[in-house]
C-alpha cells in the first residue's frame, strides 16, 4: 500500500464515517429505542448521540496527537512494539468478525425483500465477490464510491419517509420523561451497534492529506449520523407505534415498503429505495473489510495486499452462514457491540490517549536529561 498514491481528504473521509456508521445500524435502531425507551425515545437518542460525539472528539484528540498514523503505529508511540502489534491483531479479529455478521445481515434484508427465491448462499457469496473486487482497488477508489453511494441512499430514503408525514402521529411520543434517568443509562450500551463503525477512524485518519480538518470532519460526521437517526425513529415510531416497532425487526425497511407515493411511475417504491439502501450497507461492508486487510498486511508487514481479500472470503462465507436465522444474527451483534464494541470504542481510544499524556512527559524528560 503505497500511501504516495493512497490518499484521500477530509470530505471524503467524512462520507466513509457516515455511511459505516448508518449502513445496518439505522434499520433496527428505533426497534431497539422503543423497546428501551419508549415514548422517551428521541430522548435516549439525543443522550447517545451527545456521549458519541464526546467519544468521536476523544478518538480525534488521540489522532491530531500521532497525525498520518494508524492504530498500530499509534500504539507504539504510546507503548511499545510488541502491544502494537497485539493491539492491530485485536482489531483485526474484531472487524473480522464484524462484518461476517453484517454479510450475513445483507444476505437475510436481500433475500427478504428482493431476491426471495435466490438462496441466500448464492447472494452472500456474488455480494463477497463484489466487495473484495472493491477491496482490492484501494482506499481511493472506495472513498469515490462512498462520495457517490451515500447521497444516492440517504436522500431517496429521507424523501420517502417524510411523505409520510401527514400520516404520523407524534402523541406515541407522549407521556414524556417518564423514562427514569438510570434506565437511560443502563439502555446506553445497547444503542452501540447503531454507533459501531466510527471507531475505524484510527485507521482512515492514515490517509488523510488534510489533518487539520479532521475535527471539523468529526463534528460534522457525527451531527450528520445523529439528525438521520432522529429523522427516521421519529418517523418510524410515529407510524407505527411503540407496541408495534418493539415487533418489527426492520421498522425503517417496514417504513419504506408502508409509504405509497400516488403518480408515481414505478409500482413498487420501496424495491427501488431497498435497492439504494443496500449499496450503502455494500459500503459499509466493503470499508470495513479493507480496514481489516490493511491492518492484517501492516500486522504481517506485507507491501502487497491484493491477495489477503481473497483468502478471507471463504472464512468470511463459512462464518456468515454459522446463525440459524436474522434473529440470531441480530442476537450476536448486539451482544457483539455491548462487550466487545465498548471496549473499541471507548475503552482503547481513551486508554491510549491517557497514557500517551504520561509517555510524551517521559520522553520530553530522557531528552532533557541527556
Amino acid at each position: 500500500m503505497d500511501r504516495n498514491n493512497d490518499m484521500i481528504v477530509s470530505n471524503q473521509l467524512f462520507s466513509i464515517l457516515v455511511i459505516t456508521v448508518i449502513g445496518i445500524g439505522v434499520l433496527s435502531l428505533p426497534r431497539i429505542l422503543a423497546t428501551e425507551a419508549g415514548p422517551d425515545s428521541l430522548i435516549l437518542l439525543l443522550l447517545s448521540s451527545i456521549i458519541f460525539l464526546i467519544i468521536a472528539l476523544v478518538t480525534q484528540r488521540l489522532i491530531m496527537k500521532f497525525p498520518k498514523q494508524n492504530i498500530i503505529e499509534i500504539t507504539n508511540s504510546v507503548l511499545f512494539k510488541p502491544i502494537g502489534i497485539l493491539v492491530g491483531l485485536v482489531y483485526f479479529i474484531y472487524i473480522f468478525i464484524l462484518i461476517t455478521l453484517e454479510v450475513r445481515a445483507f444476505g437475510e434484508i436481500t433475500k427478504n425483500f428482493l431476491l426471495l427465491n435466490t438462496p441466500i448462499e448464492v447472494i452472500i457469496i456474488i455480494f463477497l465477490i463484489t466487495t473484495i473486487y472493491l477491496v482490492r482497488s484501494g482506499i481511493e477508489s472506495i472513498a469515490r464510491m462512498a462520495v457517490i453511494i451515500l447521497p444516492l441512499s440517504i436522500i431517496p430514503a429521507i424523501f420517502i419517509s417524510l411523505v409520510a408525514i401527514p400520516d404520523l402521529d407524534f402523541t406515541c411520543f407522549l407521556p414524556i420523561l417518564r423514562t427514569p434517568f438510570a434506565d437511560l443509562i443502563r439502555a446506553l450500551p445497547k444503542l452501540f451497534f447503531s454507533f459501531i463503525g466510527f471507531e475505524l477512524i484510527l485507521i482512515w485518519t492514515f490517509f488523510v492529506k488534510d489533518t487539520e480538518n479532521i475535527k471539523k470532519t468529526v463534528i460534522s460526521a457525527v451531527g450528520f449520523i445523529s439528525l438521520v437517526y432522529f429523522i427516521f425513529t421519529g418517523i418510524t415510531i410515529a407510524r407505527f407505534g411503540i407496541a408495534e416497532n418493539k415487533d418489527l425487526i426492520w421498522p425503517v425497511i417496514t417504513l419504506f415498503r408502508d409509504v405509497d407515493i400516488p403518480g408515481t411511475l414505478v409500482e413498487n417504491v420501496e424495491v427501488v429505495i431497498m435497492a439504494t439502501w443496500l449499496l450503502s450497507i455494500f459500503m459499509t461492508i466493503a470499508i470495513s473489510y479493507f480496514g481489516a486487510v490493511f491492518l492484517l498486511s501492516r500486522i504481517l508487514k506485507s507491501k502487497e495486499h491484493n491477495y489477503i481479500p481473497v483468502i478471507l472470503l471463504p472464512i468470511i462465507y463459512v462464518l456468515s452462514l454459522v446463525p440459524d436465522n436474522i434473529a440470531e444474527v441480530y442476537d450476536y451483534l448486539d451482544k457483539f457491540s455491548i462487550y466487545v464494541g465498548t471496549v473499541f470504542v471507548i475503552a482503547i481510544p481513551v486508554m491510549l490517549l491517557f497514557i500517551s499524556f504520561f509517555t510524551k512527559k517521559t520522553k520530553g524528560g530522557i531528552r532533557k536529561n541527556g
